[in-house]
């Protein structure tokens, strides 16, 4: 969870099928989760005489909130994509036969996309409960500046005046 987490580029967890215990946090671990409509989810460690673990007592009140992060340890129930996404565990809930092209899509858009600003998003992002709002902003500002000298910044604004799609590379 802590690999993923740290990680640079933008992840994305694809459920299909159960994810239970460690399998659950190992998905809420990543960026954005995407679930087939029959993808069920748990925190099952009460169940099995253990506490959480695989990051879910910093993933959990991170992504639902507190309380619903409470219910879903103490009780280890096992809970529907549908009610996963009331909640806010996942980001999207498909049909099982759309599931694959769905991810697909999003994962070649991110990989298209700007990577030093998708980096220093993420980054910005996973560090947003833990700074002040003027922390944030320098560090915005920071970034932006970091942006700005790069070559993606220039080709972004090129293909907008030129109305193409822009070709990041990175630098």
């Amino acid at each position: 969870a802590l690999s993923l987490h740290r990680m640079p580029q933008p992840t994305i967890a694809k459920v299909r099928g159960v994810a239970v215990g460690a399998g659950c946090n190992l998905a809420l671990g990543c960026d954005l989760v995407v679930a087939s409509e029959t993808a069920r989810f748990s925190e099952i460690f009460a169940k099995r005489g253990l506490s959480l673990d695989f990051g879910g007592t910093w993933l959990l009140p991170r992504r639902i909130g507190m309380h619903r992060a409470k219910e879903l340890a103490l009780f280890g129930d096992i809970i529907s994509s549908a009610e996963a996404r009331e909640m806010g565990l996942v980001n999207r809930v498909l049909p099982d036969g759309e599931l694959d092209a769905f991810v697909d899509g999003w994962s070649r858009r991110l990989a298209g996309g700007p990577p030093i600003a998708l980096a220093l998003t993420k980054r910005m992002l996973n560090n947003s409960l833990n700074v002040t709002m003027e922390e944030a902003l320098d560090d915005e500002g920071a970034a932006q500046t970091v942006n700005f000298g790069t070559k993606d910044t220039l080709e972004a604004m090129e293909a907008f005046v030129q109305k193409r799609e822009p070709k990041f590379k990175g630098y």
